[in-house]
């Protein structure tokens, strides 16, 4: 096949979005292909990663995105004034849809691959732009009937799955990234995590006295110091994105916080006795990869979040706890040997997979232009 021409998309909430695009890139790149542009939805709260600059080796141009509100704590999200915060903010995301629609245009690139962005949907809605776009997420799970959604909490599930219907309106496939291999079906094709190559790099038998944290907001950082209070023996190093402090914070002898760093934070995950992570769903990936022992705290009123945690217990890759209760990994059963084999394999097959399903979008649309044309 001829060498593609890639737009990405990607929602700049969080670190996984962004190490899903390092990852498909370097997998595009080693297929022949090229990403020639990134747009990245941002919000006051977050920052590009410096590390996600370095390696994306392609022209980045941000614009402002729908976000969530969260607490006075900088822990949990409230709903409903994140639905006023974000209607407040409709003429800037009219500019963003300017800035999608001015550079597809004159890119004019083979395909548009979209990590969860939700004006990528409204974007394709309001402009017929032709190119076809490829939708990438774990989140697309919740329209499979496989996903192991817990009883209750209708308003939230509809809410999701509707959130997540906006994000792809208009996309011609949704690769659903999952723990665990499944059918597709219908427009939704089951994928393994898109993981960095860097991580199949680590170490797999290697540990140190020390328990890693990641921790999605700041404001969980008072949760982890009450905790080390109570247990000082503990080492712990924990990964924030706190641009008030230096690049490393030393509270005390026994914990560290760092600014979000692509290279020790894997390193790190692949010394240490176990993680304690806001439950993301690529951070719960690489920490399965390497064979740690995982707990999963959601971060409050993220639905999401706490289905992410729910899911991975029931595939046996970790624990689940509504606050940072460090200790429950002490005594924690190791993850079962198949468990962590199983899921290496499927991890695997991602870079085949990947690009089998975007050059088979793509050829279709150059079938689709020939007729046209002829």
């Amino acid at each position: 096949m001829l060498p593609l021409n890639c737009v990405f998309i990607i929602q700049g909430e969080g670190r996984g979005h962004l190490t899903q695009a390092l990852a498909l890139k370097s997998m595009l790149s080693d297929a022949g292909h090229t990403v020639s542009k990134v747009f990245i939805g941002l919000n006051e709260r977050r920052q590009v990663p410096g590390f996600f600059l370095e390696k994306i080796g392609a022209s980045t141009t941000y614009f402002e995105s729908p976000n969530f509100a969260v607490d006075q704590n900088v822990q949990g999200i409230k709903i409903w004034p994140t639905i006023v915060q974000n209607l407040k903010k409709r003429q800037g995301f009219k500019k963003s849809l300017n800035v999608l629609k001015e550079g597809i245009k004159e890119i004019q690139p083979d395909v548009v691959i979209n990590f969860y962005e939700p004006l990528t949907g409204v974007f394709n809605f309001l402009h017929k732009h032709g190119v076809p776009v490829i939708c990438i997420g774990h989140q697309y799970m919740f329209h499979h009937p496989v996903y192991p959604f817990p009883p209750g909490k209708w308003p939230q599930k509809m809410g999701a799955k509707f959130f997540t219907r906006l994000t792809s309106f208009g996309a011609s496939r949704r690769l659903a990234l999952s723990f665990y291999e499944a059918d597709d079906k219908s427009t939704i094709s089951v994928m393994p995590p898109l993981l960095r190559k860097e991580l199949f790099e680590q170490p797999m038998d290697k540990e140190e006295d020390f328990f890693l944290i990641y921790l999605l907001n700041k404001g969980y950082a008072d949760a982890v110091i009450k905790w080390h209070e109570k247990h000082p023996e503990v080492r712990l190093h924990c990964f924030w994105d706190n641009q008030d402090v230096d690049e490393e914070h030393h509270h005390d002898e026994t914990l560290t916080f760092h600014q979000l760093s692509d290279w020790k934070f894997l390193d790190k995950m692949a010394h240490c006795k176990g993680l304690i992570c806001t439950a993301g769903f690529e951070s719960i990936c690489e920490a399965m990869y390497l064979g740690k022992s995982i707990l999963a705290v959601p971060v409050k009123g993220h639905v999401e979040q706490y289905w992410n945690a729910l899911d991975l217990m029931q595939y046996g890759g970790g624990i689940y706890d509504a606050d940072f209760n460090i200790e429950r990994l002490f005594n924690a059963e190791p993850i079962d040997s198949s468990i962590t084999n199983h899921f290496r394999e499927w991890v695997d097959k991602a870079p085949e997979m990947y690009i089998k399903e975007i050059e088979k979008v793509a050829s279709k649309n150059s079938v689709s232009k020939a007729h046209v044309a002829a």
